[in-house]
C-alpha cells in the first residue's frame, strides 16, 4: 500500500465533484487551498464544502489545510508588456507603489521595507532571473547595479535573501482569510516566508484566539533566515513544508538538496511531519508523463522520509490532474515497497532515534520492534491526539499504521502522516468499558473496511485510562479472527 500521502492543490481543473472525486480515489490524502488566488470568503466556504461533501461520499477523512498568501513582495506594474533592463545599468526601486515602471525604475507592492535595505546587498526579481545589488539607499528609494539582466514585466515576486525584513509574516489578507478559514473549520493553515519561531506563535495565537479547534499549524521554510532559525521553527509547528520555490532563489539551487535532506532528518528527530513541495511533476502540467529526473526527486525525497508530497500547479491547472496524481501513487507505493523491504532487512533497531523521550516513544518504539521480529501484518495506535500514531509513522514501520480516534478533525488530520491510516471510531473512548471491548470495536471496523483479516497478527498500542492525550503505556499483540 501506498505510505506517503499526497497533497493536492485545489485549482480551475480541479474543483469539481467529478475531477475531486477521482483525485482522491486515485491517491490524495490532503487537499490544498492557495490563499494566493482567493478574493472572496465565499470561494473559500465553497471549496471547502465541497471537499467535504465529495470525501464523506467516498468515506474518507481528508485533511483541509489553507495555505496563507503572506508578505509576498512584488514590483508594480510597467509600460507596455514589460521592459528590458541591461546588465551593469542603474535601477531604483522607488518607495512610491503605484509608479508605472519604465528601464529606469519602478515601484513596489510593499515600499515601506526599503528602510530594511542596506547597501551591498542583493535583489532577486522573478526567481531570480534578474538580480541586482544595492549602491545606496535614500528618500527616494533604493539605488541598485543589475547584475543580470533581462526582461521584467508586471507584479514578479521579489527576494531579498540577505535582508531583515520588518513586516509581519501575517498581513491583514491573511488575518480575514484566517477567520474563514477557522469558520470553515480546516484542518491546517500553513504560514508563508516563516522567518522565526516568533512567526509561528503569532499565527497560532491569532488561531487559539478564535477557536478551541486543534487547527494545526504549517510552518513553509522558504527564507534564508527560516533556515537560520530551523530547529525553534519546527519544535514551534505541528508541521514542517520544505518550500523549494522560494528557498531555492533565496540560499541558491545547488543548497536546496543539502537543506531538503536536513529539514527531513530534524523533523523526523523532533517528530514533526514535513512535506517536501514545489514542481515536483512540474513537466506534467502540460505533459501527460514525468520525466526521468521528477521521479527520481519524488523517490529520494520519500528515501529521506518525508510524510507527504505535494503537487501544486499539477493539479490546480493542469492538463493532466488525474494523470499526475496516478503518477505520484506509482512513485509512493514502489518507494514505499523498498523501504519496507530496507526496512526488514535490519536486525537492530537505531538506539537513539528522537531528540526528546517519553513513554509514548518508548512504547511504540518497543511496538515497533515487536511488529518486526513477529512479521506481524498491521500495527494499530489507539490515539486521542495523534500523536501515537505520529511517533509510530516517524519509526517507518514496514507494516500499515491504523489510528482508531474517537474525535473526527484529529482523523483528518493523521490523513497528513506517513503510513497512517485513520479509522474513526463512533463511540467516545470516556464511553468504552473495557480495552478489550475498544480493541474489538476498532478490528470490527477495520474488518469491515478491508483493512484487516482473520488470521492477520496485530500489534496494538494504547493508554490507560482510555481516552487520556499522552498516555500511551500498553502494548497487546492479537491474533485477528
Amino acid at each position: 500500500m501506498k505510505r506517503t500521502k499526497i497533497i493536492a492543490t485545489l485549482g480551475p481543473v480541479s474543483n469539481n465533484e467529478a475531477v475531486l472525486g477521482d483525485l482522491l480515489r486515485n491517491g490524495v490524502d490532503v487537499i490544498r487551498l492557495n490563499g494566493s488566488h482567493y478574493r472572496n470568503n465565499k470561494d473559500i466556504q465553497s471549496d471547502v464544502a465541497l471537499i467535504r461533501r465529495v470525501s464523506a461520499a467516498l468515506n474518507r477523512h481528508t485533511a483541509i489545510f489553507f495555505d496563507l498568501q503572506g508578505p509576498k513582495i512584488r514590483v508594480g506594474s510597467f509600460e507596455k508588456d514589460g521592459v528590458i533592463l541591461v546588465t551593469g545599468q542603474s535601477f531604483l526601486i522607488k518607495k512610491a507603489p503605484d509608479v508605472v515602471g519604465t528601464s529606469d525604475y519602478c515601484g513596489l507592492t510593499t515600499p515601506n521595507i526599503i528602510a530594511d535595505l542596506h547597501p551591498g546587498e542583493p535583489v532577486f526579481i522573478d526567481d531570480g532571473n534578474i538580480r541586482l545589488i544595492i549602491d545606496r539607499v535614500d528618500d527616494e528609494g533604493a539605488h541598485c547595479t543589475v547584475q543580470q539582466g533581462g526582461k521584467i514585466n508586471h507584479h514578479k515576486g521579489v527576494n531579498l535573501p540577505s535582508s531583515t525584513i520588518s513586516v509581519s509574516a501575517i498581513t491583514e489578507k491573511d488575518e480575514a482569510d484566517i477567520v474563514t478559514a477557522i469558520a470553515c473549520e480546516v484542518d491546517y493553515i500553513a504560514l508563508s516566508f516563516v522567518s522565526t519561531a516568533d512567526d509561528v506563535r503569532a499565527l497560532r495565537q491569532c488561531i487559539t484566539s478564535q477557536t478551541n479547534s486543534p487547527i494545526g499549524v504549517i510552518s513553509k521554510i522558504e527564507r534564508s533566515s527560516a533556515v537560520d532559525n530551523l530547529y525553534d521553527i519546527i519544535e514551534a509547528s505541528d508541521v514542517v513544508m520544505v518550500a523549494r520555490g522560494d528557498l531555492g532563489v533565496e540560499i541558491g539551487l545547488e543548497r536546496v538538496p543539502e537543506i531538503q535532506k536536513r529539514i527531513i532528518r530534524e523533523c523526523n528527530r523532533l517528530t514533526t511531519p514535513v512535506i517536501v513541495a514545489t514542481q515536483m511533476l512540474e513537466s506534467m502540467v502540460t505533459k501527460p508523463t514525468a520525466t526521468r529526473a521528477e521521479v527520481s526527486d519524488v523517490a529520494n525525497a520519500i528515501y529521506d522520509r518525508c510524510d507527504s508530497v505535494m503537487l501544486s500547479a499539477e493539479t490546480a491547472v493542469g492538463d493532466f490532474p488525474i494523470d499526475v496524481v496516478q503518477t505520484m501513487r506509482h512513485i509512493c507505493e514502489a518507494t514505499d515497497a523498498h523501504l519496507a523491504e530496507l526496512k526488514k532487512s535490519k536486525y537492530s533497531q537505531v538506539k537513539r532515534i528522537f531528540q526528546n523521550k517519553s513513554d509514548a516513544t518508548i512504547f511504540c518504539k518497543a511496538a515497533d520492534q515487536i511488529g518486526e521480529e513477529t512479521n506481524a501484518s498491521v500495527m494499530i495506535a489507539f490515539t486521542s491526539s495523534g500523536t501515537t500514531a505520529l511517533i509510530s509513522s516517524k519509526l517507518n514501520p514496514s507494516i500499515p499504521i491504523i489510528a482508531p480516534t474517537d474525535n473526527p478533525y484529529i482523523a483528518r488530520k493523521m490523513a497528513l502522516y506517513r503510513g497512517v491510516v485513520p479509522l474513526l471510531i463512533q463511540e467516545s473512548f470516556q464511553n468504552i468499558k473495557s480495552w478489550g471491548e475498544m480493541i474489538q470495536m476498532a478490528l470490527d471496523s477495520a474488518k469491515t473496511l478491508g483493512m484487516v483479516h482473520s488470521g492477520d497478527l496485530a500489534i496494538i498500542t494504547a493508554g490507560y485510562p482510555l481516552g487520556r492525550s499522552g498516555g500511551t503505556n500498553s502494548i497487546r499483540m492479537i491474533h485477528v479472527q
